[in-house]
């Protein structure tokens, strides 16, 4: 590789990252795809710094914070490398601040960084893990809280580094908002279907005391009010199955345990928040994994959500509510069923009690597994950024 390439990213497993959240498995993933391909061995890791606040007064906090603004732009500035590569919206700078006037300087930062790379022909590549503001707002027409963003400096930011970059890393639902908002050219999008997720291969088995049923189901992720209807209702049905059994990870166990006792069903397993490895371990014990995002947050239909990925990678076929981008994946891997909730719990209890219904479905899912986990979506981008 003739290229030099400066990864911008949360390392997994700091402050604020866990290893086995979202972020931490997709960042993960993408730095063992860079550092196993051959054509990104000149490749440098720059793991962001958390926001420096300290000293005692609102005086010292501000030079402290003015401080570590300064030195995060400065590495930015002034660093050397052919291509800058960015994961949006943990970005430099702006991944850390919230206040009006440290925004401000961050907008600042990147239209200095947009007419810096022009000067020094500097490639920037941004692969687009989320959508802050389409996030906040699709929660909030769901009736959840409103959204806490100064949208008008996120979308002044957003704009600049997507219109600065050479290259745009979307999911597929992302390509055609952003296009439409900051008018930007589809040939410098490069889209993928399902999320990365090649997490770190543990030798050892977990020691997970695992109560088998005879179908096993799966349900990977936070229980909170976005997706607490959804949950319940499918408790409704799987206590009516006492043969098979739900298996749970994730924050949010009491709530689910209170349910559980409120429902009476004994049939569900929590085990907490747990890691990487024994996630994996838990879900290739399984049979079928769970999404239950509501379909009237406008959000959730955007995004093949990383749940879907991770089914796949461990084999699992799908059951899912209908949103857009995952009931497209699920029809065109041939992994599963997408509909809506209440019809979902109808077809739970029918795969519960007849097996032969999904059996074809997670034969598909395990000849995928080997494909997700190989990252092969993520290539044809990471070969064109090797090659320049």
């Amino acid at each position: 590789m003739s290229a030099t390439v400066s990864f911008y990213a949360f390392e997994p497993g700091a402050p604020g990252v866990p290893a086995a959240s979202g972020t931490g498995v997709f960042v993960g993933g993408l730095v063992r795809l860079l550092q196993s391909t051959s054509a990104t061995k000149n490749l440098r890791m720059q793991w962001l710094r958390p926001a420096s606040v300290s000293g005692r007064g609102r005086l010292r906090e501000w030079r402290s914070a003015a401080g570590w603004l300064a030195s995060e732009s400065n590495r930015l500035l002034r660093d050397p490398s052919d291509v800058l590569l960015f994961i949006y919206p943990k970005v430099p700078v702006l991944a850390h601040v919230a206040e009006p006037t440290m925004l401000f300087v961050a907008e600042q930062l990147y239209r200095t960084l947009k007419t810096r790379t022009r000067v020094t022909r500097q490639r920037i590549v941004v692969v687009v893990e989320d959508l802050p503001v389409e996030m906040a707002e699709g929660r909030a027409a769901a009736g959840g809280p409103p959204g806490d963003l100064n949208v008008k400096r996120v979308r002044a930011i957003e704009r600049l580094l997507f219109r600065s970059a050479e290259q745009l890393v979307v999911p597929v639902g992302f390509e055609a908002p952003i296009r439409e908002l900051h008018d930007i050219d589809a040939e410098r999008f490069r889209t993928f279907r399902r999320n990365i997720y090649l997490p770190a291969e543990s030798p050892d088995t977990p020691s997970i005391e695992f109560k088998r049923g005879k179908v096993n189901f799966f349900y990977s992720g936070s229980v909170d009010s976005h997706v607490a209807a959804n949950f319940r209702e499918i408790l409704k049905s799987i206590r009516n199955a006492p043969d098979t059994r739900l298996h749970v990870c994730g924050p949010g166990r009491e709530s689910v345990e209170k349910w559980l006792h409120e429902l009476d069903a004994p049939n569900v397993i929590h085990y907490g928040q747990i890691g990487v490895a024994e996630h994996d371990w838990l879900a290739s014990q399984c049979d079928v994994g769970l999404v239950l995002y509501p379909t009237d947050n406008p959000y959730n239909h955007l995004t093949p959500t990383m749940k879907y990925s991770a089914y796949l990678a461990n084999g699992l076929a799908i059951l899912s509510t209908d949103l857009r981008c995952v009931a497209e994946n699920i029809k065109e891997d041939g992994v599963g069923q997408a509909m809506p909730t209440r019809e979902l719990a109808l077809e739970l209890m029918r795969w519960a009690t007849r097996p032969k219904l999904w059996a074809a479905e997670k034969a598909r899912a395990e000849e995928q597994a080997l494909v997700v986990r190989s990252g092969a979506e993520m290539m044809p981008w990471i070969q064109e950024l090797a090659a320049g």
